[in-house]
C-alpha cells in the first residue's frame, strides 16, 4: 500500500471515529435530559418539564447538528435546525436562557446559522445526495424526512400548548407523538445501520412510554 493510500485510510478512519464520538456526545446529552425528566416525574408522580431537560436538549442539538453535517445527512440537519429554537423558547419560559452569559448565547445561536449556511452553500451536493445517494435511496430519504417531521410536530404541539398556559409544559399528546416519531426514526436508523440513531431512539421510546402512562394516569 502506497504512503498516499495509507494516509487516506488513516484520515478516513479518524474522521469516522470523530463522527461517532460527536454522535455519542449528542446521545449522552439527550439521554441525560430524559434521565433528569424521568427522575423528577417519578419523584413528583406527575409529568414535569424541568429546566435541565431543555438545557441538555440544546446541547444535544448542537452535537447532533455537527453529526448530521459530518455524515452529510440532510434528514438529521433539517430535524435539528427546526427543533433548536424550540429548546431556546422553553429555556426562556423557564427564565434560564437570560441567565446564560451573552457570549455563550451567541455561540449557541451561531450553531444552527452555520449549519444553515453550510446547507445553503452545499445545496446542490446535498440535493444530489438526497436524490442519487446509493447508500440512502430516495424512498428512504423521503421516509426519513417524514419521520423527522412527525417527530418534530410534537414540538409544534408543545409550543402551542405552552404558549396558551404561559409556561413550559409536556402534555400527554406530546409523548404520544414522540413515541410514533421515535419508532419511525428507529426504523430509519435500522435500515441505515446507524448505531447513533438506533441507540438514542430505542432508549427514548421506553421513557416516552413511561411519561405517557404517568401523564394520563395522573
Amino acid at each position: 500500500m502506497s504512503s498516499c493510500s495509507c494516509f487516506f485510510y488513516y484520515f478516513c478512519t479518524q474522521m469516522l471515529t470523530f463522527t461517532i464520538i460527536i454522535g455519542l456526545m449528542s446521545q449522552l446529552c439527550y439521554g441525560a435530559r430524559q434521565l433528569v425528566q424521568w427522575i423528577m416525574t417519578e419523584r413528583l408522580k406527575r409529568v414535569v418539564s424541568p429546566t435541565g431537560y431543555w438545557a441538555f436538549s440544546l446541547a444535544g442539538c448542537c452535537f447532533m447538528l455537527t453529526y448530521g453535517w459530518l455524515r452529510e445527512d440532510i434528514v438529521i440537519l433539517i430535524g435539528q435546525m427546526l427543533s433548536f429554537y424550540v429548546y431556546v423558547l422553553n429555556l426562556d419560559y423557564k427564565g434560564a436562557w437570560r441567565r446564560i452569559p451573552l457570549p455563550i448565547r451567541i455561540v449557541f445561536y451561531c450553531v444552527p446559522v452555520i449549519a444553515l449556511i453550510f446547507t445553503a452553500i452545499n445545496a446542490p451536493h446535498l440535493v444530489d445526495r438526497f436524490i442519487h445517494n446509493p447508500e440512502n435511496p430516495l424512498w428512504l430519504m423521503i421516509y426519513g424526512t417524514t419521520a423527522q417531521l412527525i417527530f418534530l410536530s410534537r414540538y409544534a404541539y408543545q409550543v402551542v400548548y405552552s404558549v396558551k398556559r404561559h409556561e413550559s409544559c409536556l402534555p400527554p399528546v406530546f409523548w404520544l407523538i414522540s413515541i410514533v416519531g421515535a419508532s419511525l426514526t428507529l426504523i430509519y436508523g435500522i435500515i441505515r445501520l446507524d448505531p447513533i440513531l438506533m441507540l438514542g431512539q430505542s432508549i427514548s421510546i421506553l421513557i416516552f412510554s413511561r411519561n405517557l402512562y404517568v401523564g394520563w394516569r395522573y
